[in-house]
C-alpha cells in the first residue's frame, strides 16, 4: 500500500470500499493514480449519510426480475407477508394469489410492488423487468447529425421544430434512416445565460425557441435573424412574449386540451411553478406565466411528436446532469449530493481536469426511488426519438465527484449500480422499441465496455480519434460510427494536423489526404464498409466547413450559435452532399426505426 492509501487510515479505507469510492484509479496513459485523501474523506462522509441502511426494511428497494443471463434476477418470497399486490406500469393490479403464476411472465417495464407484514409494518419496491438485450437496429444503417439551432429555410429563418420534420422527410428520400441532433431541452437564456445544451435546466422538459412561430402570435422578427449566429437570447425574449400572449387568448378547446396535458403530465405544472418562481421580476401574473409555460410544453410535445412521423427518426441526446440552478434540483433536492460537481480527472486534452458544474446524483437516494428520475427520462425521450444517446455513459457505472471548493484534479471517482441502471434504461427503451447508444469515448474502463456487451448496448466509435494511427483499427460492429463528434474539430480542419499514415496509404490514385474532399470521402467509405450498426456523417464535414460545434473548455460568441450557411434543403440538395450522403445510403437495409 503506498504512503497516499496509508493516509486514509486502514477504517477510511474500508468504509470507502463499502460505499463504493475508489481510493486510486487509472488515469488516462495508463498510471496508477492515489485519489485524495481528504477528498475521499469527504465523499465518504456525504455516502455514509446517503446509504441510511435499515434493518427492518421488508424488501430490497430495487427488484431486478429479467435482462441478460449473468444479471441476477431476484424472486421474493411473498409467503413472507401478510398481503403483497403489483401495480404494473400500465397502472393494472395484481393481486397476491395472481403474483406466483404471473411472475415469470411479466411484462417489461418498471412496477411496483407493495407488501404488508404483520404488525401494519409495509413496504415498497420497485420491480425491473428487463429484456434480455437492449432494443436493437436491423441491418446496417446510416443517419445524419446537424444542430436544430442551425437549421432555417427561406420560409422561416427561425430554428424550429418544424425543420427537423422537414429535413427528416427529405432524409428518409434519400434513404437516410436516422437524424441525430444537439440535445432539445430547456435551457437558461436570460438570466443566467447559458446556451450549452448538455446544461439544460431541465432533462423532462423541451425548448421553446424552437417552437413553429406560426403556432404563436404574429411578432416582429429579430433584426439579427439572418446573421451568421443564432441570436439566443433575442429569440428567447421573443418567444416569451409570444408565449404570454397566446396564454392569456386560449380558446376554450385549446384550454381543454392544455388541461388534458397538464394533467397527465404533473412533471410539467411542477416545471411551469419553477419556472415563474425563478424568472427575472415582470408585470405579468403567476398564473399566466405558469400557463405560458405548461403551453409551451404542449405545443413542443405536438410539434416534436409530428417530427418524429416526417421520415427518418430522430436521433435524440441526453445529457448526463442539468444545470445546478435548474428544475431538478429544485424538483428533487434530496436526490443530489449538495456543493459537489461532476467533471473529470486531468488527461491530456484537459490537463487541469474537468469540472461540469451540475451536481452528482446521490446513489442510494436515486435506489430508494427506484431510479424514478432515470425512468421518467428515458421515457420522455422516447416518446419522439427511434435513437437516444446516453451522453457520457460511463456515469452509469460511475462519476467523477469534485468536493466543494477544490479543483477537479482532486475530485474521487464513486460507483454506481451499473446493471440496475442499465436495467431500468432497457426496460424504459424497450416499451417504446427505441434504440440505445451509450458514448464510451475516450478513456472508459474495461467494465464499461463489458457491461454494455452483455445488453447488447450500442457504443460509438470515431475515426477523428484515429488520424495518426499507423494501422487502423477495426470499426465495432456493436457501435454508431462516425468522423467525430460535437466536440471535435470539423474534419476539414483536422486533416491538416494529421500524420494520417494509414489514410494516406489508402488514398486511391489521383486523390489526395489533405484535399478535405478526398479525404471525407475516404472516411466515408470505409465507416460504410464496416460493420458498424450505424454510420452517422456530419452535415457541416459534408460540405467541407472548417467551423466546430464547440471547444470543450471554452465559451466562445459563436458555440452552440452558428447557423447553417445557406438553408438546409439547399445544403441538402448540393452535389457533394447528395454524393457523400450516397455513399453511407448503400450500406444495407433502409427501413426507417421507427
Amino acid at each position: 500500500m503506498s504512503a497516499r492509501s496509508r493516509d486514509l487510515g486502514p477504517a477510511l479505507q474500508r468504509e470507502a470500499t463499502l460505499l463504493g469510492v475508489e481510493t486510486t484509479f487509472t488515469s488516462a496513459a495508463g498510471a496508477r493514480v492515489e485519489s485524495d485523501p481528504q477528498s475521499v474523506a469527504r465523499v465518504v462522509e456525504v455516502l455514509r449519510a446517503d446509504r441510511r441502511p435499515d434493518a427492518a426494511s421488508l424488501l430490497d428497494e430495487v427488484i431486478i426480475a429479467g435482462g441478460p443471463a449473468d444479471v441476477r434476477v431476484a424472486h421474493p418470497d411473498l409467503d413472507a407477508f401478510d398481503d403483497a399486490e403489483l401495480v404494473l406500469a400500465d397502472g393494472t393490479v395484481l393481486a397476491r394469489r395472481d403474483l406466483a403464476e404471473s411472475w415469470p411472465t411479466l411484462p417489461v417495464g418498471c412496477h411496483e410492488l407493495k407488501v404488508a407484514a404483520s404488525g401494519g409494518a409495509q413496504a415498497r419496491a420497485t420491480v425491473v423487468v428487463a429484456p434480455e438485450t437492449m432494443p436493437t437496429m436491423a441491418g446496417r444503417r446510416s443517419g445524419l447529425f446537424t444542430p436544430a439551432y442551425g437549421l432555417w429555410s427561406n420560409d422561416d429563418p427561425l430554428p424550429a421544430y418544424h425543420h427537423l420534420g422537414d429535413l427528416a422527410a427529405a432524409l428518409a428520400a434519400r434513404h437516410v434512416d436516422v437524424l441525430f441532433t444537439l440535445p432539445l431541452y430547456d435551457l437558461f437564456l436570460d438570466e443566467p445565460f447559458d446556451p450549452s445544451p448538455y446544461s439544460p435546466v431541465s432533462r423532462l422538459h423541451w425548448n421553446e425557441v424552437y417552437l413553429d412561430d406560426a403556432s404563436l402570435p404574429p411578432s416582429p422578427l429579430p433584426s439579427t435573424v439572418h446573421d451568421p449566429l443564432v441570436d439566443l437570447a433575442s429569440l428567447a425574449v421573443r418567444r416569451r412574449a409570444q408565449l404570454l400572449a397566446a396564454a392569456s387568448q386560449l380558446l376554450p378547446t385549446v384550454t381543454d386540451e392544455l388541461e388534458s396535458f397538464a394533467k397527465q403530465r404533473p412533471d410539467v405544472v411542477a416545471y411551469a411553478r419553477f419556472r415563474a418562481a425563478t424568472a427575472p421580476p415582470g408585470d405579468h401574473p403567476t398564473a399566466l406565466v405558469e400557463r405560458s409555460h405548461v403551453l409551451a410544453q404542449f405545443l413542443a410535445h405536438r410539434q416534436l411528436s409530428s417530427a418524429a412521423t416526417r421520415g427518418a427518426s430522430l436521433g435524440l441526446d441526453l445529457p448526463i446532469g442539468s444545470h445546478r440552478a435548474g428544475y431538478e434540483t429544485w424538483a428533487h433536492p434530496d436526490l443530489f449530493a449538495e456543493g459537489f460537481s461532476v467533471g473529470a480527472p486531468p488527461d491530456p486534452l484537459a490537463l487541469d481536469g474537468q469540472d461540469w458544474g451540475f451536481p452528482p446524483q446521490l446513489p442510494g437516494a436515486a435506489r430508494r426511488t427506484g431510479y424514478d428520475l432515470w425512468r421518467r427520462l428515458v421515457e420522455r425521450a422516447s416518446e419522439h426519438a427511434g435513437v437516444v444517446r446516453i451522453d457520457h455513459v460511463m456515469a452509469v457505472h460511475r462519476l467523477w465527484w469534485i468536493p466543494p471548493g477544490e479543483p477537479s484534479s482532486r475530485g474521487v471517482y464513486v460507483r454506481y449500480p451499473a446493471d440496475e441502471l442499465l436495467a431500468v434504461i432497457a426496460a424504459g427503451a424497450a416499451v417504446h422499441g427505441t434504440v440505445v447508444v451509450g458514448e464510451n469515448l475516450g478513456t472508459v474502463p474495461s467494465s464499461v465496455d463489458e457491461a454494455m456487451a452483455r445488453w447488447e448496448m450500442l457504443g460509438m466509435y470515431e475515426e477523428g480519434f484515429h488520424l495518426d494511427d499507423v494501422t487502423l483499427p477495426v470499426v465495432p460492429a456493436r457501435s454508431v460510427a462516425g468522423i467525430r463528434t460535437h466536440d471535435m474539430p470539423a474534419f476539414a480542419t483536422a486533416i491538416g494536423a494529421a500524420e494520417a499514415p494509414a489514410h494516406r496509404a489508402a488514398m486511391p490514385p489521383g486523390r489526395r489526404w489533405d484535399d478535405p474532399g478526398h479525404a471525407v470521402e475516404l472516411v466515408l467509405e470505409r465507416l460504410a464498409g464496416s460493420d458498424a450498426a450505424l454510420v452517422v456523417a456530419d452535415l457541416d464535414d459534408l460540405t467541407g466547413g472548417t467551423e466546430p460545434h464547440n471547444e470543450p473548455g471554452r465559451a466562445e460568441p459563436w458555440t452552440w450559435r452558428r447557423r447553417l450557411a445557406a438553408p438546409f434543403d439547399a445544403v441538402l440538395a448540393g452535389s457533394d452532399v447528395d454524393r457523400r450522403l450516397g455513399m453511407i445510403t448503400t450500406r444495407g437495409a433502409t427501413e426507417a426505426t421507427r
